[in-house]
């Protein structure tokens, strides 16, 4: 009894001192084994696909079974993307190879990977060349071509290049390009169908059996919306595919320009400059009127340029018509009635008591926020000619942005010389000063073009011409999707405060062009809301959605397209040099189908794959080791067992 007091005593005493116990664990990996097999429709277009679909199928299916009893097997397919374990359709519309292997020297750092299969016809049509993406690849790669290399009587529509947005009224072009494989002597007819309806065709001999050759299709806009334009090539007897005859182009004819309206007292040549700088921007419409037959809110424009106007000779505008105007442009010169612009109130206050005029030199303000100009051709301005601006003093409203300030006699003055003011509802902008004609020649001489100018004009009208959103209720989305891109919708939604709100539920309704509807709810995210309603078939939907807050009832309707995947369809020619290429430096071997057999004895024959053994060293405090535990209840369970024996208490 004495002697198990002792022990037990003696050892929780001993485990006061927190004593540690020093362990070697042994971890064996086995090399892991990766097989990608690419899960495009190119890989089913051919005379094999059928073979594919089935027998090779199962025969991949085995070999990744019978490597699984000596090796960790992960199976992968790709095409848009990578997935895990292998899911096979032959579906996907992209082909990505460059993507897998990325993806696989991500996910695989640091592991034991013994080889990687890639199983593929090696035809890639997105990212970038998988043989300099793998230059780096640490791995023995092994490549199974399937596919056929062999050049097949084929029409092909190889590429359309063609304008997604024109405007109402345009003439476009669509560049079409044509390729012929082993055609000669036939001929090519290339029609351009819209609703079934035939618009244009065109008939061209093939001459030579690798035949290209581009074809350009004119069209007019006539009504606004969403056109869908099919064009397809007539079949040939013998062609291996005939789904890269036909390809669908979705185009939107707008039917609104920006609407800019120049108004002016008599011909000068800064409104040359002024309109040479627009007309080559097809979303402005550039309108010219004299001050007698401006008429104001009659024309309806997104911005009114007033060149000197109101004038010493212009005929009199009323003040009332100028200041409601939402936008609008002075440009100030010699011919300009300085008090009478002053009366307007538009946001600049010029005192000239005696109507002269000084030499005033650009100097960018590198602070202003409205814009910017690339800074090559900010340092243009430095070498500009002086504007003719009336000397006096200015007054301007705090919420001014000066843009440039004038340099007058060497000295950089506080004046402005160009300038924006901003309100709530209104947008005014300052030229103070004439002959800007010289800037656009300056310009030219400096650089042999008008880019520096004409930006500076562009973007002076961008930012007064667009409209600020202010409805209670936005729904933002892109006009046209892919068909493998989900469709991502987000909204906004404001309380009279135009405080972000997301309490109400906000719906959404798609209509697809046979009249089905697809219904969606939004979700909260932050103080906004999102929706992703995923992949829609090729086609032109509508959208209608709507919120409702308190009282209120807001809707939004729009339009957009989801456009056609045909890159599967345009190469039909297996790469087979491709994955030799890929092998053959990256210690591998290049197989066909029918020798898939050989890979187990291959990677068992490989030196470089084998098992690793990781020995670590793990301390751990001997208190927390069971068998302390019960060593202590035994010597205390021993103590009681002879107290009771004995009858000793």
């Amino acid at each position: 009894m004495a002697g198990f007091r002792f022990l037990s005593v003696s050892l929780i005493s001993f485990l006061l001192l927190s004593p540690l116990i020093r362990q070697q664990i042994t971890t064996i990996e086995d090399p892991v084994i990766i097989i990608g097999l690419d899960n495009s429709q190119s890989m089913v277009h051919g005379k094999d696909s059928n073979l594919i679909k089935g027998e090779f199928l199962d025969n991949l299916e085995t070999l990744a079974t019978e490597l699984g009893e000596n090796y960790d097997v992960r199976t992968y397919s790709f095409g848009e993307d990578l997935m895990s374990p292998m899911n096979v359709d032959f579906n996907d519309k992209l082909t990505n190879i460059s993507h897998f292997f990325s993806e696989i020297t991500n996910r695989y750092l640091n592991r034991n990977v013994g080889a990687v299969i890639l199983v593929s016809d090696g035809i890639y049509n997105f990212g970038t060349d998988p043989y300099y993406t793998t230059q780096n690849f640490p791995y023995p790669l092994y490549t199974v071509a399937l596919g056929d290399t062999t050049n097949h009587r084929d029409l092909t529509i190889r590429k359309v290049l063609y304008n997604p947005q024109i405007f109402l009224g345009d003439r476009f072009p669509i560049e079409i390009q044509v390729d012929a494989s082993q055609c000669d002597g036939d001929r090519i007819k290339l029609t351009v169908k819209e609703k079934n309806r035939l618009i244009q065709s065109h008939d061209a001999p093939v001459i030579g059996n690798r035949f290209s050759r581009q074809i350009q299709v004119l069209l007019e806009a006539n009504e606004p919306g969403w056109h869908k334009y099919s064009i397809g090539l007539s079949p040939l007897e013998g062609e291996l595919s005939l789904d890269n005859n036909r390809q669908d182009i979705f185009i939107e004819v707008l039917d609104v320009r920006t609407k800019i309206v120049l108004v002016y007292d008599s011909p000068h040549p800064d409104i040359g400059a002024i309109r040479d700088a627009l007309e080559g921007i097809e979303k402005y419409e550039l309108i010219e009127r004299t001050s007698e037959s401006f008429s104001g809110s009659a024309d309806s424009a997104a911005l009114v340029i007033f060149y000197q106007v109101p004038g010493l000779h212009s005929t009199k505008i009323s003040e009332s018509v100028i200041t409601q105007l939402p936008s609008a442009l002075f440009v100030l010169g010699s011919q300009s009635d300085i008090p009478a612009f002053s009366r307007l109130n538009a946001g600049i206050l010029i005192t000239s008591p005696h109507s002269t005029y000084s030499e005033a030199y650009p100097i960018i303000n590198q602070a202003f926020p409205y814009f910017t100009i690339d800074q090559s051709l900010s340092r243009l301005f430095l070498q500009y000619p002086p504007l003719q601006s009336p000397f006096g003093s200015y007054q301007y409203s705090p919420l001014t942005e000066v843009f440039a300030f004038q340099r007058i006699n060497g000295i950089t003055s506080r004046f402005p010389l160009i300038c924006f003011t901003h309100t709530t509802d209104l947008k005014r902008g300052f030229i103070i000063g004439e002959n800007i004609w010289r800037w656009r020649l300056a310009n030219h001489v400096q650089t042999g073009d008008h880019i520096a100018f004409d930006e500076l004009i562009q973007k002076i009208v961008q930012y007064l011409s667009v409209k600020q959103d202010r409805s209670f209720f936005r729904v933002k989305l892109k006009s046209d999707f892919i068909e493998n891109e989900p469709v991502e919708v987000e909204a906004e939604l404001y309380n009279k405060s135009y405080e972000l709100i997301n309490g109400p539920d906000v719906s959404l309704v798609i209509t697809d062009e046979s009249g089905n509807t697809y219904p969606f709810h939004f979700g909260q995210t932050g103080s906004t809301y999102f929706l992703r309603a995923g992949t829609f078939p090729p086609g032109v939907y509508t959208y209608y959605s709507f919120a409702t807050t308190g009282q209120d009832h807001y809707e939004k309707r729009g339009s957009f397209v989801v456009t056609p995947v045909n890159l599967e369809a345009v190469n039909l020619t297996a790469n087979h040099n491709l994955l030799y290429r890929l092998a053959e430096s990256h210690r591998g071997e290049l197989l066909y189908p029918e020798e898939l057999n050989k890979l187990p004895e291959l990677i068992k024959q490989n030196q470089e794959i084998h098992s690793i053994s990781y020995v670590q060293d793990i301390f751990s405090e001997l208190i927390n080791a069971p068998w302390v535990f019960l060593l202590i209840l035994g010597f205390l369970t021993g103590e009681w067992v002879l107290r009771k024996y004995t009858g000793l208490r």
